[in-house]
């Protein structure tokens, strides 16, 4: 069986997770700055383990073992994917692995669901290069998040900072951030838009994340609240700043690039959902987005099949892939199941070149029809 080691003995299997000195989250750990939790096989001698960090799970050690490949999969199996021991969520597992041969004993480890492979990125910053000063457009204002700013009636702040927010899951509470942490934030008629905060902090390094609503995207508020928090944080003491995120999430590594930051790494995270239905609905929208419609039309089979109960998007989307392979009656036939789960996106329809297989028959024009009717066209 796999141990929980005690938080005073993380410091010892160290060089265990060597591997991983990209992972601030487990630095942070490892020295009680942030909340985190460590299973071996053996707490006596660690020839493995499994770290627990509020930015993903990593698995280390040795990986030939028939006995720590048994007594994983159990802990895997009875603990994790239940939901009973977590620590960044209890829905999902995003899983880094050192060494790489790892990679081959997963469908071993975790036999009911193959993994979403994702593409990672690590980036650091040591010196701030974007004036964020003259970056803000007009009507919006820049401040440090502070309890001044959290305590504001005035302030319509973002979630991620209320009581089971995302910085009380990094950090344990609000106020230890406000005490061992920092960030910015960018205002706009009384509302805060755009924020980039420390996610953890260890080592004279911090790490940060962002996040802009919406309604205010691709103006630059982004990267000025990362470079203002660049800026504070190796004003204060701190000799780097580290940022993280998917390398399809091309919007986030331009805004690093933007504000001084440069790619240290590439690592990848293997992404499993513990609810197989929506582990095999994501699987199938990120087939469909990188253009695998086989493996996206038969992930949404496998869920359909399992839970017919879906939102009409994942039907509108297996119709997608199902049209890519040219199967017109099986694009029609999930179609249908969109419509008659209240789909109104009739232009969205005309507008896929996939569809045009579909042209023509009288199937096609009678749901363009009733998606017409349901938006009120």
């Amino acid at each position: 069986m796999f141990h929980e080691l005690a938080p005073d003995r993380f410091a010892g299997v160290r060089p265990l997770f060597a591997g991983f000195d990209y992972s601030l989250s487990l630095q942070a750990a490892i020295d009680g700055a942030s909340p985190g939790r460590i299973f071996v096989d053996d707490p006596h001698r660690p020839r493995a383990g499994l770290a627990l960090t509020v930015e993903g799970y990593l698995l280390a050690g040795e990986h030939d073992d028939p006995a720590i490949l048994d007594a994983l999969r159990q802990f895997l199996r009875d603990s994790i994917f239940t939901g009973r021991v977590y620590v960044n969520g209890d829905d999902s597992l995003s899983l880094a692995v050192d060494p790489g041969a790892w990679e081959a004993r997963l469908p071993e480890l975790i036999p009911t669901q193959e993994p979403l492979k994702l593409a990672r990125y690590h980036y650091l910053c040591r010196r701030a290069s974007l004036d964020w000063r003259s970056s803000l457009p007009p009507g919006y204002a820049l401040r440090r998040i502070d309890r001044d700013l959290l305590a504001d009636p005035g302030l319509v702040i973002p979630e991620d900072f209320a009581p089971g927010g995302d910085v009380e899951a990094c950090w344990g509470s609000v106020d230890r951030f406000l005490d061992e942490g920092t960030g910015f934030c960018v205002l706009h008629g009384g509302e805060v838009v755009s924020h980039c905060n420390a996610d953890c902090a260890a080592a004279g390094q911090v790490d940060v994340g962002v996040y802009t609503h919406p309604a205010h995207r691709r103006r630059g508020l982004a990267a000025a609240a990362a470079a203002a928090t660049v800026e504070h944080c190796l004003g204060h003491g701190f000799c780097q700043v580290g940022w993280h995120c998917n390398a399809e999430n091309v919007a986030s590594w331009k805004t690093a690039e933007r504000a001084g930051f440069g790619r240290n790494r590439e690592y990848t995270y293997y992404w499993y959902a513990y609810d197989r239905v929506e582990h095999w609905l994501e699987l199938g929208w990120y087939s469909l987005a990188r253009g695998d419609h086989a493996r996206a039309a038969g992930c949404y089979e496998q869920a359909f099949a399992a839970d017919p109960d879906q939102p009409e998007g994942c039907y509108r989307a297996a119709a997608l892939a199902w049209a890519h392979l040219g199967e017109a009656d099986r694009a029609l036939a999930a179609l249908s199941l969109a419509v008659e789960r209240g789909a109104r996106h009739a232009e969205w329809a005309r507008r896929q070149p996939a569809f045009a297989l579909l042209h023509g028959r009288p199937e096609w024009e009678r749901l363009l029809a009733r998606m017409d009717q349901a938006a009120g066209g």
